[in-house]
């Protein structure tokens, strides 16, 4: 199983995105099945330790995330203390709301959204010994709000190795997994692009909770994956390690670069210094191989089996900005705290049917959302500085002072490139493939697009699910930012392919739009009568 054999990343995009019907008709599971996963996990016969139960209501402004790019003198937290651990956990992943009711479809919700509530990512932490409680690797319980001890020592040193990178200062790690059942068990072979925008969507906010607290994370998306999955206990095919983010205090003196052992270690090596273990969880229900080979298939041949594979950097891709069109320069920032708290616990994705008022954004609200979607942030694949691999298109329907039409997100100048004039609302409802988001009425539609197989050259099939985590990313710092203003952003893959690259004006087959995200003022529903949202608040 090799991650450069290139066909099997290429096959699973054709299978995903143009030919996502043939893919879908070969059947999907039903909600409400004898057996359907839980929606949390939840371990039984090793310790537990509760979190504190007192976090704070007010955590700044989210925007802190961004800023600290250009404060790296500022100095956060040494240690994860007993509050700081318990922040950074809730707000990061943590169940927030339960919802009542006679229309009530998906009960359950957390801090981060998800494709009909299902969560099938899943997060850990490695914690030395100087975290409140005993060095080693625990589960996120985000039900009962603690940590379940998986495995307890310090293993610094194969933990080190298998991320390629020093951790001599590092606070602590933590690692947000694919558990794919949770999701599988109805989409199938679809599920693999579902939880890798969903994994993605965790880590963006893993780093705004991180900006909020004072901590520097460096993501790594490239580590020896068969070493993370026997230090965690996961079960083989069942749950995969996506992403880890090392924790550092802001401002510490430290590499970006990977560090790699010489000569090299192979995965096969590493896995001998690693006792087995087999930590026991509730399950109703096990991933049903014979339906998800294709899911299987792309997971198997994304790993990385050698330390020397985990050096790959991604050259800088951002396009030029000289288009002839006078681009939209963007007003000076909001002045006014955008509260990190109350934009997580205000943000929603709507109504199981989605039907925006046609109602303006202001342009306040619009550039605010999104002036740091491609903001910079610290990863392995291109050290401190580098934006995500990806270009935002945006639709505009109704933004104050905007002319309606097709423009593109420029970080390098902080503006709107125009690509085309016009009035969008008939193209842009018809592009969405169900009724359940009127398009045509939302204000403003965002798309985040790469292109595979530039990524792939570099890191093979590994590609495909990183360039949809840096998808969720952006996404998820759209959804908080517009969610600071009061409007909903609704993420969505039901969209017809084609019209929506017609309508951006993309190279067919070459730039894919891996999301489309419509924001709006929320209609309440025909049963919100009927409905109770019952807000958990620590």
């Amino acid at each position: 199983m090799s991650n450069q054999d290139r066909e099997i990343g290429l096959r699973y995009l054709q299978a995903t995105y143009y030919g996502l019907s043939s893919l879908l008709a070969e059947g999907q599971g039903e909600e409400g099945m004898p057996g359907e996963p839980l929606k949390f996990k939840i371990y039984r016969g090793i310790p537990h330790y509760p979190l504190s139960q007192h976090l704070p209501l007010s955590l700044g402004d989210l925007r802190r995330a961004f800023a600290s790019q250009e404060r790296p003198n500022e100095e956060g937290p040494r240690s994860l203390d007993e509050r700081t651990l318990s922040c950074l956990l809730y707000y990061s992943y943590g169940f927030s709301r339960h919802d009542s009711g006679l229309d009530v479809r998906w009960p359950f919700h957390r801090l981060v959204a998800s494709a009909r509530c299902f969560f099938p990512a899943e997060l850990y932490a490695w914690l030395p010994a100087s975290a409140p409680i005993p060095p080693g690797f625990y589960h996120y319980d985000n039900l009962h709000h603690g940590l379940a001890a998986l495995r307890q020592g310090d293993y610094r040193a194969v933990l080190s190795t298998a991320l390629g990178c020093e951790l001599a200062d590092s606070l602590g790690v933590l690692f947000v997994s694919a558990y794919f059942w949770k999701n599988a068990f109805r989409y199938r072979n679809f599920s693999y692009r579902l939880c890798s925008q969903e994994v993605g969507m965790v880590i963006g906010n893993i780093l705004l909770v991180c900006g909020a607290l004072g901590l520097a994370a460096q993501v790594h998306y490239q580590f020896l994956d068969r070493a993370l999955i026997r230090l965690l206990g996961l079960e083989e095919g069942e749950e995969s390690p996506f992403a880890t983010l090392v924790l550092y205090p802001a401002g510490s003196k430290r590499q970006a670069r990977k560090k790699l052992p010489a000569p090299a270690v192979s995965a096969e090596a590493l896995l001998t210094e690693i006792e087995a273990i087999a930590p026991a969880h509730i399950k109703l229900s096990a991933l049903d191989r014979e339906h998800c080979q294709k899911l299987l298939e792309i997971d198997q041949h994304s790993r990385l089996e050698s330390s020397a594979e985990l050096a790959l950097s991604l050259p800088p891709t951002r396009p030029a900005c000289a288009e002839t069109a006078t681009p939209l320069q963007a007003p000076a920032p909001w002045p006014e705290e955008l509260e990190l708290v109350q934009a997580l616990y205000r943000r929603s994705s709507g109504d199981a049917f989605f039907l925006p008022l046609y109602r303006p954004v202001s342009q306040a609200a619009f550039w605010e959302t999104v002036r740091y979607s491609l903001a910079p942030y610290e990863s392995d694949l291109g050290g401190a500085s580098a934006s995500p691999a990806l270009e935002l298109f945006i639709a505009i329907n109704n933004v104050a002072e905007i002319p309606a039409g097709i423009y593109r997100f420029c970080q390098r100048c902080c503006a709107l490139h125009v690509i085309e004039q016009k009035a969008v609302a008939s193209q842009l409802q018809a592009i969405h493939s169900t009724p359940a988001v009127n398009c045509g009425s939302a204000p403003f539609v965002a798309y985040p697009v790469a292109n595979y197989g530039a990524l792939s050259a570099t890191l093979g099939n590994r590609a495909y699910r990183i360039m949809h985590m840096e998808c969720g990313l952006v996404a998820q710092r759209l959804s908080v930012l517009s969610a600071a203003f009061g409007l909903v952003a609704r993420c969505s893959d039901s969209y017809h392919l084609d019209r929506c690259a017609q309508l951006l004006h993309l190279s067919e087959q070459v730039e894919t739009p891996l999301f489309l995200i419509a924001f709006g003022y929320e209609r309440p529903g025909a049963g919100a009568g009927a409905r109770y949202r019952h807000s958990i608040r620590l």
